[in-house]
């Protein structure tokens, strides 16, 4: 009987054991198992984010592109806006040395009368608008220089000169006295002058200064120009018909009779 109570003791131990070892590797396992759902949970969530990422990022890449799209769109029109102002620019300057070829040329239109001096000088404001737009302004907001202009001869003259800066990026200045009033046929002979004068020289040139002056009842248009070595470089003698509205000088042209006399 002894031998047998030991015996089963020893059994009931045993399976006591077998018991504990087998709870604790059932915990184990239940652990090992929670840490894996912990584990596989983590993953589908940065998976997660990730897919949201993506998403994110693929929708800023669709916004980029259709904002790229837009924004070629938009230079493609300015670019054909511009080119059509530079056309109609073209036009209208080549309309205003045609009238001024007729005023020398034939005195008067066909009809007799005398060709409209504030007309040429209004197209030529508008040739310079465009100029000063296109060349010159910092954005196509910015307000003309022209907007109530109490020297336009000296505004137009001013955006030649900063157009032929921004050309050829040589240093190219204005010294103009000019006196309160000025013909309109004064200012666009000064104006057409000081045009020929300037695409000769500034590009032989590295410093040009454009100077305009009264001289009694003229207005007397030179270049004083040096080059990169500071010798002096000569203005170009304009090839001008025999007029008595403007005539060649050295250095310049002197156009007659621009000041109003009062």
């Amino acid at each position: 009987m002894v031998v047998l109570a030991v015996v089963l003791g020893v059994v009931a131990v045993a399976a006591i054991a077998i018991a504990i070892l087998s709870r604790r590797r059932r915990n184990a396992a239940l652990d090992d198992a929670a840490t894996a759902a912990e584990r596989a949970a983590a993953a589908s969530s940065r998976a997660d984010s990730a897919d949201e990422r993506w998403a994110a990022a693929d929708d800023r890449a669709k916004e980029a592109e259709d904002r790229a799209k837009a924004a070629d769109d938009r230079a493609q029109a300015t670019e054909g806006r511009v080119q059509a102002a530079e056309e109609r620019a073209a036009a209208a300057e080549q309309r205003v040395d045609d009238l001024v070829a007729a005023l020398d040329a034939r005195g008067g239109n066909e009809d007799g009368g005398a060709v409209d001096a504030h007309l040429l000088w209004s197209l030529e404001q508008s040739r310079s608008e465009r100029t000063w737009r296109h060349s010159v302004a910092v954005g196509p907001e910015s307000t003309s220089v022209f907007v109530d202009a109490a020297e336009p001869l000296r505004e137009a003259l001013q955006v030649e000169l900063d157009a032929a800066r921004e050309e050829v990026g040589a240093v190219v200045e204005l010294e103009a006295d000019l006196p309160g009033a000025i013909t309109p046929a004064g200012c666009v002979l000064t104006l057409r002058a000081a045009q020929e004068l300037l695409a000769d020289v500034v590009r032989r040139a590295e410093e040009t200064t454009l100077v305009v002056g009264a001289d009694g009842s003229d207005l007397v248009v030179t270049i004083k120009a040096t080059d990169e070595d500071g010798e002096p470089v000569a203005a170009p003698t304009l090839d001008l018909p025999p007029s008595a509205a403007i005539v060649a000088v050295d250095g310049g042209v002197r156009v007659r009779n621009a000041v109003v006399q009062r």
